[in-house]
């Protein structure tokens, strides 16, 4: 039986292509990838020139939108953790992958709703939001840098393998 995995990155560059990098290499070991993005950024165009599938939730960011986004926040939220459940539970992933990005949290959390375990990797020196909220739940936490979460395994940065070519 092939493994499944659904990957959640987006937004920047720093999220999106370690996140490739891990994806590719993974389908190269066999696993199913499908991909958990946003429309809007850029893992939209990137992610399908690398054969990978990609879904969509709505979600953005809240900081500096003001007080009228943020009352309204808890409903987007709502709404994206509501569409990642559907996505997990349609492709019946064995785990998720959370690369960071806003994307991350409504599906990290759908994940954990779901049952399906959540594997982290924070990219930076310090945890983004997301990825500290979500290694409270994840089954395994890596990092690129020591000292971004205490404890937890340092693994540096994944690299595409077309960069050395």
């Amino acid at each position: 039986m092939t493994k499944k995995l659904l990957v959640m990155a987006g937004g920047t560059g720093g999220h999106v292509f370690p996140a490739l990098a891990v994806a590719t290499e993974l389908q190269q070991q066999g696993w199913e990838i499908c991909w958990l993005g946003t429309k809007d950024r850029m893992e939209a165009e990137l992610v399908p020139k690398y054969n990978i599938p990609i879904k969509f939730i709505q979600i953005s960011g809240l900081r500096g939108k003001g007080i009228k986004a943020l009352l309204k926040a808890p409903f987007a939220i709502a709404r994206a953790v509501w569409q990642a459940r559907k996505i997990i539970k349609e492709y019946q992933p064995n785990a998720v992958l959370g690369m960071g990005g806003y994307v991350s949290g409504p599906g990290g959390i759908a994940a954990k709703l779901c049952g399906v375990p959540i594997v982290l990797h924070e990219q930076n020196a310090v945890a983004g939001l997301t990825n500290v909220w979500l290694s409270k739940v994840a089954r395994r936490v890596l990092q690129a840098f020591p000292n971004a979460f205490e404890n937890k395994e340092v693994v540096g940065n994944p690299v595409r393998q077309d960069l050395f070519q």
